[in-house]
């Protein structure tokens, strides 16, 4: 089987405490994954954590996942990196992404995205001394042209790190998937494998634009048939489902697209 996760912020709010997280895991692993990408389990990290990694590793092991990657704060990553790095060790984690870094910097100045890239140098040094990716994971305003350039070009063009590309984020700022996937050649080591849709509004105007939403992988608006080929030639590894909003039970989404991805990405 192709290597395939669950990003389980689709499933976050089945993550509450220990026994939820049992209930999920279990069916996750009831429908085929054997990987997942830890975000937002607040059994482990939020304000009423019932569950140490330790544990949820234990959990993993019981129903034969593993913790491909994670997304963790980059404040924490630079400021705290021992404490990270033991929680990525302790989880058997190979890369780590943030999943945003507008909560540290400015993502409307470049200065903010050289202070990242300054910031971040030491925490990569760190992690790739005990063998784990540090990945960019963007989001659609990386792609908003200003300066006469866009922040994902400055990235690219002034770091060598892997990035985590999000195929919805990058479709819905009008960039191209597939082209953005050739443009980064060798860095997708890890694809955020999202899908889009659109519906009307409620706005009784007969012009109003409908609004982007998530939708599984395969059932949306994004050309898989140009997004799989590029990212295989370019030497994507893993593929980590993720769908932020769900119109119907997100385990079943999950497996709609885990089942799209396995007929059609190589083992």
């Amino acid at each position: 089987m192709p290597n395939i996760a669950a990003e389980l912020f689709t499933v976050r709010d089945w993550l509450g405490n220990q026994h939820q997280l049992h209930e999920a895991v279990h069916r996750l692993a009831g429908v085929g994954f054997e990987w997942v990408e830890l975000a937002a389990v607040a059994a482990v990290d939020g304000p009423d954590a019932d569950t140490s990694p330790a544990t949820l590793r234990r959990i993993l092991d019981d129903h034969g996942l593993r913790a491909l990657s994670a997304h963790r704060r980059f404040g924490e990553l630079r400021d705290n990196t021992a404490a990270e790095l033991e929680y990525l060790q302790t989880l058997g984690c190979k890369m780590v992404a943030p999943p945003v870094i507008f909560d540290v910097y400015d993502y409307r100045d470049f200065d903010g995205y050289r202070r990242f890239l300054d910031d971040a140098a030491p925490v990569r040094e760190k992690l790739s001394a005990a063998g784990i990716d540090f990945a960019y994971h963007n989001h659609s305003h990386e792609f908003v042209y200003f300066a006469g350039t866009n922040p994902m070009e400055y990235l690219i063009e002034n770091s060598d790190m892997q990035m985590e590309l999000d195929t919805y984020w990058t479709a819905i700022s009008g960039a191209d998937p597939a082209a953005m996937i050739r443009r980064l050649d060798g860095r997708i080591r890890y694809l955020h494998c999202k899908d889009a849709q659109v519906f009307p509004t409620d706005d009784p105007d007969w012009f109003a634009k409908p609004e982007p939403t998530w939708a599984p992988v395969g059932e949306g608006l994004l050309n898989w048939d140009a997004i799989l080929p590029a990212a295989a030639a370019s030497g994507t590894e893993y593929y980590i489902i993720e769908q932020d909003v769900c119109r119907r039970d997100p385990f079943d989404c999950l497996a709609s697209s885990l089942q799209f991805l396995k007929e059609r990405v190589a083992a």
